[in-house]
């Protein structure tokens, strides 16, 4: 009794992340790794962070980097040969679970883990947990069969492949959206309800946006350049905008990926965008690339919009940062939107992959400021009550007690078979 009494009372996590620092590593699953470990911390339990990659030189006690990936000749062999008899080429995911269960293995020398929680990536979590006694959660970001823009190739399908199998094999799946979840256990041939929905949690800023202190010419547009972040609906959208409003200029920050063309070919921001967009709007559209955290929230506070043009998200940290700081929000209907956010109430949306209709959202705003205002300062309350890192953490924690009470094995730590 006494032991599932500390247990129940404090937990000890590792999460996985594909890169750390979150300030260097600006990915959305390191933002999400980074809030929900400081919040759990704060509630008392114990956080340890797993990565591939560590950038830049400071050292944090509770990250533990990857080792080498490692692979015996013998599974070499075995793997050539079985490539030479079958002609596939299958990926072998195993040495990069072990070099994870290495690194947890290192991180439990004080006290074993309660739970990990990694993304569904590749199907990792399935080689993971057969590699370890501590439950796994995988945490769903994106399955590749959703993300994925364009035709599948083989490398494709083995990845949408790999990560069904490791949905299958879960003790316990988590989602920032029940829609994703339910398009996942459609696409896998799961039960119906699988998996649970968890939404991102966000961190709410005191010195949100104001009216009086916006540039009403200036839109800003945060994510990748690319197709999955929709910046070529973005600039089509703001072309049809600045033919209206002499004066209308477009931020955009993050990644330069390129948009494929149909030839298969990658333009980047500044090839695509001379050939989409005429030389007078070209001018008014100011590329940053990536930029800290600080200076996208500064940024932020100066637009009159906020916009995602997104194909697919989970639930984008893109909308919610900008929602904390009561920034006016105009955003493709993407999944996890429309299930904690009031459309016209906390933003507006559009429909997905529809410039026409991102537009006019957009357009309402400019021509009609006090309504932008109302709409910011009714998504910060929302997120304020329903997306505060506290609040997400209570939540987590319910559903980690829960999977670490029905696992089918003793929570031990990380011991490696």
């Amino acid at each position: 009794m006494r032991a599932a009494y500390v247990l129940w009372c404090f937990m000890k996590i590792a999460f996985f992340s594909p890169a750390w620092p979150v300030a260097q590593a600006q990915n959305g699953i390191a933002t999400y790794v980074d809030i929900m470990t400081r919040a759990l911390r704060k509630a008392g339990h114990e956080c340890v962070v797993i990565t591939p990659r560590l950038i830049g030189t400071e050292s944090e006690r509770d990250v533990f980097q990857l080792g080498p990936i490692k692979q015996p000749i013998w599974e070499r062999a075995a793997k050539a040969i079985h490539r030479r008899i079958s002609g596939e080429h299958a990926p072998d995911n195993k040495p990069y679970a072990r070099a994870i269960a290495e690194a947890i293995g290192r991180a439990s020398q004080s006290a074993p883990f309660d739970l990990i929680e990694i993304e569904e990536s590749f199907g990792h979590p399935y080689h993971l947990q057969k590699l370890i006694n501590t439950p796994v959660v995988t945490r769903l970001h994106g399955p590749h069969f959703l993300v994925h823009q364009g035709k599948i190739e083989e490398r494709n399908r083995q990845r949408i492949d790999a990560e069904g199998v490791a949905m299958r094999a879960s003790r316990a799946v988590t989602c920032p959206s029940r829609s994703v979840l339910d398009k996942v256990a459609s696409h896998y041939g799961l039960d119906e309800g699988f998996g649970t929905a968890i939404p991102n949690p966000v961190e709410i800023s005191a010195d949100a946006w104001r009216l009086d202190g916006c540039d009403h010419n200036m839109l800003l547009f945060v994510g990748r350049f690319d197709s999955i972040k929709g910046a070529d609906i973005m600039l089509s959208a703001f072309s049809g905008l600045a033919a209206r409003h002499a004066d209308l200029k477009l931020v955009m920050l993050g990644k330069d990926i390129g948009i494929e063309r149909a030839d298969g070919r990658v333009q980047h921001f500044e090839e695509y965008a001379r050939a989409h967009l005429s030389d007078d709007v070209f001018a008014r559209v100011d590329f940053l690339g990536p930029v800290s955290r600080a200076r996208a929230d500064e940024l932020r506070r100066r637009a009159l919009v906020c916009i995602s043009a997104s194909r697919f998200e989970c639930f984008p940290y893109a909308v919610t940062e900008a929602l904390a700081l009561g920034c006016p929000v105009v955003a493709s209907a993407t999944e996890g939107l429309t299930e904690y956010l009031r459309n016209d109430e906390d933003l507006l949306l559009a429909n997905v992959n529809d410039p026409e209709a991102l537009e006019a959202r957009i357009s309402s705003l400019i021509e009609h400021p006090e309504r932008a205002q109302q709409l910011g300062a009714t998504g910060r309350q929302t997120a304020i009550t329903h997306l505060s890192p506290e609040k997400v953490a209570m939540k987590a924690l319910n559903f980690y007690q829960h999977v670490i009470a029905n696992n089918p094995t003793d929570a031990v730590g990380a011991m490696l078979q």
